[in-house]
């Protein structure tokens, strides 16, 4: 308890919530800019148990805003939630890091959070449909989460527990961070503000203090703050926290193609992908991920058949693209 002395005699937080933090299990849904900071405060601060979960690995790109990673983890194609592990094993070995490399989706969203029963989800995700599936689950498990979002200079914090509006509710509310960071970009700033944000609400809710009530958004450039109480905004006939209709969660297929953060888009091929013969140039392999060319495009396969493209600004390219790849790959043999 001694290396958490300074955070104790704040009177607000104290010895009791300290205990709190050490006895929680805190479920981190992305281990990319807002995951990674936020994952090293609640190290440090010594949550008991953290449950990281990322599909991808790390790239040079990713270093300008993510934490934790190194130069040395993106030349060795290191899957983030391992990449992760390490480091926050050498800041705090008494905090237990379970990291879970997988995709987040709506058929195995409900499984992971009846497994791991977190105290509370904080959103770390790069794309804002992720994070209706994440409030719709975590209202039907009866979980509090933490939304977080950040894109260019502006970003927004939420804590949402179910008794004010859930996010189905603000959904016309919510700021322009709902936007692309492949198309507006993201500045280093606006994330560590943003999972300071995140990571006080989870400290207050461990506290006993309950989430601020307040939809808290920032831009770091104009140098902007606002707080709006959104008890006000509940909606009392929301589809999902009053009615508990789960259209994310209900949904059976994954969208083929989909865009992602910083020109990625993801096309998604069946798993058997992996160990085909595949068109184009193969750069480097492993047992999770390769790296191609295809013409001008870079190529990331991942062992479940998830395929990133670097490269792509428009959707009509990427559906062109999986549509050639459908047809190049019926060529190879299995």
């Amino acid at each position: 308890m001694e290396r958490y002395d300074r955070q104790m005699k704040f009177n607000d937080f104290g010895k009791n919530s300290q205990k709190n933090l050490m006895s929680a299990t805190l479920m981190v849904m992305g281990a990319g800019a807002l995951g990674t900071h936020v994952s090293e405060m609640l190290v440090r601060m010594g949550a008991g148990k953290l449950i990281i979960i990322d599909m991808d690995i790390v790239e040079m790109t990713n270093l300008h805003r993510q934490a934790l990673y190194t130069e040395k983890d993106a030349e060795d194609m290191t899957l983030k939630v391992n990449a992760a592990k390490e480091k926050l094993c050498q800041i705090n070995r008494n905090v237990e890091i379970v990291p879970i490399n997988t995709e987040i989706n709506s058929s195995n969203i409900s499984a992971i959070l009846r497994k791991y029963q977190p105290d509370i989800v904080i959103d770390s995700m790069d794309h804002f449909e992720i994070r209706f599936l994440i409030n719709e689950a975590c209202h039907k498990l009866d979980i509090p989460w933490v939304y977080g979002a950040a894109v260019g200079s502006k970003g927004s914090v939420y804590g949402i527990d179910f008794k004010g509006p859930c996010l189905k509710c603000l959904m016309e509310t919510l700021p322009s961070t709902g936007e692309s960071c492949a198309i507006n970009g993201v500045l280093p700033p606006v994330i560590s503000l943003i999972a300071s944000m995140e990571v006080s609400e989870v400290i207050r809710y461990l506290s006993g203090k309950g989430f601020s009530k307040q939809l808290i958004t920032v831009d770091t450039f104009k140098i902007g703050f606002q707080t709006i109480n959104i008890d006000e905004l509940k909606n009392e006939d929301c589809v999902v926290c009053k009615n508990r209709i789960y259209e994310q969660l209900n949904k059976n297929m994954l969208p083929t193609v989909q865009s992602n953060c910083g020109s990625v888009y993801t096309l998604r091929f069946d798993e058997s992908v992996f160990n085909q013969e595949l068109p184009g140039k193969t750069i480097r392999a492993s047992a999770f991920v390769k790296l191609l060319t295809y013409k001008k495009y870079k190529l990331t396969l991942f062992k479940d058949g998830r395929m990133n493209v670097h490269g792509i600004s428009r959707k009509e390219e990427a559906n062109a693209l999986y549509k050639e790849m459908i047809e190049k790959l019926s060529e190879y043999p299995v």
